[in-house]
């Protein structure tokens, strides 16, 4: 009975944060995704401890395993357009390559830049490690 309250009770939450996120993209007089929107909702409830992590974990991960269900209705759109995607063919590769190549550049120097900001957050042990090895591969990333 537990087990089924717990998820009930995970699945209530974040789908209380779907509903607001809704409720704000709806509210807002600009574009913004409600997934996106949800998604900062998410991290700053569990950044400030609004919401702690064993509360949407176990309903979250459930979800992660199983994202590939999520994807079959957009798989299904790009199967009913196909017609519009032949027609633009070339530019839509173009664009996805060219949108795929950024996003990765950009997330590399994304990464760089926090870790040179913060090398010390990204290298916490609870033990002191005197193995030289990874000692002076710590030093390499903190450069």
């Amino acid at each position: 009975m537990k087990k089924t309250y717990t998820t009930i009770y995970q699945s209530v939450l974040i789908g209380t944060i779907v509903l607001i996120s809704k409720l704000i993209e709806h509210a807002l007089p600009f574009v913004m995704p409600a997934s996106v929107i949800g998604l900062v909702l998410m991290f700053l409830a569990l950044s400030l401890n609004v919401i702690k992590l064993e509360q949407v974990e176990k309903v979250g991960d459930g979800l992660v395993n199983n994202i590939g269900l999520f994807f079959v209705p957009a798989g299904v759109s790009v199967i009913n357009s196909l017609g519009l995607l032949q027609k633009h063919f070339l530019s839509d590769i173009f664009l996805i390559f060219a949108s795929t190549l950024i996003l990765l550049v950009s997330t590399g120097w994304m990464t760089q830049l926090v870790m040179q900001l913060e090398p010390s957050h990204f290298f916490k042990s609870s033990k002191k490690t005197t193995d030289a090895t990874s000692m002076a591969s710590q030093k390499s990333y903190a450069k």
